[in-house]
């Protein structure tokens, strides 16, 4: 679509104001059809010699990056900022403002890029007509332009600031009721005027290259909300750790379960110290230093704790392999909240020997203040670790859960479902 306008014509030319005298540039092509001084606010006729046709003084320019005659990159074709209407709406009872800025590009025609709150959408009107009709239903289904989108919400939009060239006469304090529907991160609307009923077709546009692309360098104030069309792009690493995760979390979690039910260990030998301050041992045989031994001991101590010292030794050489402590401990009762337990009645250590041989543990209770308790021996071989690929099943499930947490999360936002707004 063309409008048969030269640009460097375009962006050289200027008239004055034929209120106020001022020079306003004339950067539009042949379909513009008024002018607004954003000196005096005179309201001009482009193809009347600029003639009068209305004036609001004192407008309040809204906030916005961007200025008329500013050029960019859109989509691979060059655009320029040739007017600005800011827009309020009153929506659910919250007041909205955001601002227009109308584009002009030779070869493409006339489209808009909107600044809202710190987010930036492109829209151009679209002939793909909607082929739901146009009663408003939240979240019902709108199908057009080839997709499916979902109604969003309903307003009426009016008109609070005018400048520049504009491909209609507008007037300040015009209305239209607009209904939005969303495929993230794109959008449909059906602006529905006093003669007239007119669609577009918006994309949601990566702020930071867009000012760049238009020469701004981004001072703003970040955006707080979840734009309608905003797109849900977590971190690159954060994607591929859910993704590693969503295949490893069920992997892990079998290994874990199969290397559980067959690497418990197998009992070896046994033993129970009637009196643990007179203290007692037991004696095993290890046929492999390869494999993890695990030493089991289980005390019925209640609402107390014992403590051991522990010696290996190896039987035929009489040499001390390793002198450790451990103990148990174990209390229970009853409060407000219900019944409440804390501790165990059973601690294991484990080791790798460093020969096959004949073993002996000594055990005896390292501190005056144990409990009495008879102490239970219990000694396995060939045990496996287990915990290890069940906490990296449960990171890999955290992982994948986390990223699908925030994306509802996010989409909560967007539908104005989660009353926090700090992104």
């Amino acid at each position: 679509m063309t409008d048969g306008f030269d640009t460097n014509t375009a962006r050289l030319a200027s008239i004055n104001c034929t209120s106020c005298g001022s020079p306003l540039p004339a950067l539009a092509g042949h379909r513009a059809k008024s002018l607004i001084c954003n000196y005096c606010g005179a309201v001009m006729d482009r193809h009347d010699e600029y003639r009068l046709l209305a004036q609001y003084r004192d407008m309040q320019r809204p906030d916005g990056p961007f200025a008329i005659g500013m050029s960019g990159d859109l989509f691979g074709v060059e655009h320029t900022i040739v007017g600005v209407v800011g827009i309020n709406a009153t929506i659910e009872g919250h007041g909205y403002a955001w601002t227009n800025y109308q584009l002009y590009s030779p070869t493409h025609g006339y489209s808009w890029m909107t600044w809202s709150d710190g987010h930036l959408t492109h829209s151009r009107k679209t002939r793909d007509l909607p082929e739901t009709g146009g009663n408003f239903a939240y979240k019902a289904p709108l199908a057009a332009a080839g997709r499916m989108f979902k109604m969003y919400e309903e307003y009426v939009a009016r008109i609070s600031y005018l400048e520049g060239e504009l491909t209609w006469v507008p007037a300040l304090g015009d209305a239209t009721r607009v209904i939005e529907a969303i495929d993230p991160p794109y959008g449909y609307a059906v602006a529905l005027g006093d003669s007239e009923t007119e669609f577009e077709f918006s994309t949601y546009l990566d702020r930071a290259e867009t000012l760049a692309a238009f020469g701004v360098t981004d001072e703003f104030t970040r955006a707080h909300t979840v734009h309608a069309i905003q797109p849900f792009i977590p971190g690159a690493f954060h994607t591929a750790l859910a993704k590693a995760g969503k295949v490893f979390a069920p992997i892990a979690a079998v290994i874990a379960l199969i290397l559980l039910a067959i690497g418990g260990g197998e009992k070896i030998a046994e033993a129970t110290i009637a009196d643990p301050f007179a203290g007692g041992s037991v004696v095993f045989p290890l046929d492999s230093s390869h494999r993890l031994v695990e030493v089991g001991i289980t005390a019925n101590v209640y609402n107390s704790w014992s403590w051991y010292d522990m010696e290996l030794t190896n039987e035929d050489t009489d040499e001390t392999i390793a002198e450790f402590d451990g103990g148990v401990e174990y209390y229970a009762g009853r409060d407000s909240d219900g019944a409440w337990t804390e501790g165990s009645q059973f601690a294991a250590f484990r080791f790798k020997p460093p020969a096959p041989g004949s073993y002996r543990l000594s055990v005896k209770a390292g501190d005056p203040k144990s409990s009495t308790v008879p102490l239970k021996v219990e000694v396995k071989r060939n045990v496996m670790i287990t915990r290890y690929l069940f906490m990296l099943a449960g990171f890999a499930l955290l992982m994948w859960i986390s990223l699908w947490w925030r994306g509802a999360r996010f989409e909560s936002r967007r539908w104005g479902e989660d009353e926090d707004d700090d992104d």
